[in-house]
């Protein structure tokens, strides 16, 4: 009994034995075709995410690329809507619209201009009002103006999207508006996205896209590509307002020094502006271009800025001047040296102011220098002056005639003037006579330079 049971316990052992065996195999191929399947899955889905990653880089170079470009076509003196109508003919390029246009807004001082720039299909500005106000309503931003805020409440009425910047209290100048749809009779059929171009608290206009709701809707990739040419938009314009206000408070500092000179010598007010004005003309006509003659502007009109340190009865002396009274006289160039040397936006005519009365034979002062070691506006200063100085009435003469002028300049050319700064001004004759007459001769106008 008990070998018979054992028998076929064994032979059931064997049998159970098989089953498991066979189970096993089952499941271990079940087992392989599930991580094959997974595998796949897990490939598949990181090609994916290499294809997404791929596209996102591109589209980020393609961002990095356009700002590059934009940032260094960027001139301090070029005009703001020029600089606007190039951004907005490379953003349409990467932002499809069917009208793209950027609004600046006016300033105080008319340095960016307002108004608008647009490219892609016109729109009445009338239209474009009722767009922009219609995009605010739906976004359940309220135009309040100069200080006025945001509803933070958002119109849950339609599929729209509006991001705020940080801030305590939503502003609605910071506003970015993007209306994907809307049933509201101005904004049917359009898809719109509004951008502030604003440097923190200062808001300098607006950016409005437009297009057509059969066109995919905007994204945050194109929001972000906008976003970002617009900083640098708004960057580029805050600089282009402080450059302004550093230009004018340079010319209120040169108002101010020569009206202290004019307080002093009232023949100096009219010899250093015609000076300055002749240097900028004789420079044009050596080929020096607009910086030079910026450079020569501003230092005609300060080159004697140092006889406000000379003594009132050698300035003011009607008669000729004593050898030690004239060793004061020749004070001057040094004079004005020290006066301006420690004002930053100077030092580039520190040169011309301290080396205008140079010869080049070397028997100028106050340094001694020859030839071509007097700096190029020193010379073109010096003939300018010399000029003036020959032509005008003074208390103990009358100015010269145009030809005694002239042989002095021939006699001196190459010996006491740089020869060809001398050749400018003869072969100028309708220039000389204008000065002589003390009348006004055209010229460019000139840009500050950056």
């Amino acid at each position: 009994m008990s070998s018979r049971f054992n028998s076929i316990s064994a032979s059931e052992a064997c049998l159970h034995e098989g089953e498991n065996a066979g189970s096993f195999a089952l499941a271990s191929q079940g087992d392989a075709d599930a991580g094959a399947a997974m595998s796949n899955e897990t490939e598949l889905s990181l090609l994916s995410d290499i294809e997404s990653l791929s596209a996102s880089l591109g589209e980020k170079f393609e961002e990095i690329r356009m700002i590059h470009d934009l940032t260094a076509r960027l001139e301090l003196q070029d005009d703001p809507s020029e600089t606007c109508q190039e951004l907005l003919e490379q953003l349409i390029v990467c932002v499809s619209c069917e009208t793209l246009i950027i609004q600046l807004d006016p300033d105080e001082d008319d340095v960016l201009g307002g108004g608008l720039q647009g490219i892609g299909r016109p729109i009445e500005l009338t239209d474009l009002d009722r767009v922009v106000h219609a995009a605010i309503v739906e976004s359940g931003i309220e135009d309040l103006g100069e200080g006025g805020c945001a509803d933070p409440e958002m119109n849950s009425s339609s599929e729209v999207t509006a991001q705020r910047r940080a801030g305590d209290r939503p502003d609605w100048r910071k506003e970015t508006v993007i209306v994907n749809h809307s049933s509201n009779p101005d904004l049917m059929n359009r898809r719109v996205v509004m951008m502030p171009i604003a440097r923190g608290s200062v808001r300098l206009g607006r950016l409005i896209a437009i297009r057509n709701s059969n066109s995919n809707e905007f994204g945050t990739i194109e929001v972000d590509l906008m976003r970002s040419v617009l900083m640098v938009l708004a960057l580029h314009l805050m600089n282009k307002r402080q450059f302004h206000e550093m230009q004018s408070m340079l010319e209120g500092t040169v108002r101010s020094l020569a009206s202290a000179l004019d307080a002093k010598d009232a023949y100096t007010h009219g010899h250093s502006s015609r000076v300055a004005d002749l240097a900028v003309q004789l420079a044009l006509r050596l080929g020096l271009g607009d910086r030079s003659a910026e450079a020569l502007q501003l230092a005609g009109i300060l080159h004697d800025i140092g006889k406000i340190g000379i003594d009132d009865s050698v300035l003011k002396k009607p008669g000729s001047l004593t050898p030690e009274e004239f060793d004061q006289i020749k004070r001057h160039p040094v004079l004005g040296y020290e006066i301006l040397k420690d004002i930053r936006p100077f030092r580039h005519i520190l040169p011309a102011v301290r080396h205008h009365h140079e010869s080049w034979d070397g028997r100028g002062y106050p340094d001694g220098l020859v030839g071509d070691e007097i700096p190029r506006d020193a010379q073109i200063l010096a003939v300018a002056d010399a000029f003036d100085a020959m032509i005008s009435d003074r208390p103990y003469r009358r100015g010269m005639p145009l030809e005694k002028v002239r042989e002095i300049f021939q006699k001196g050319r190459g010996q006491q003037w740089a020869a060809d700064v001398v050749d400018a001004l003869l072969q100028s004759h309708d220039l000389m006579q204008a000065y002589a007459e003390q009348r006004p001769f055209a010229r460019p106008d000139l840009q500050p330079q950056s």
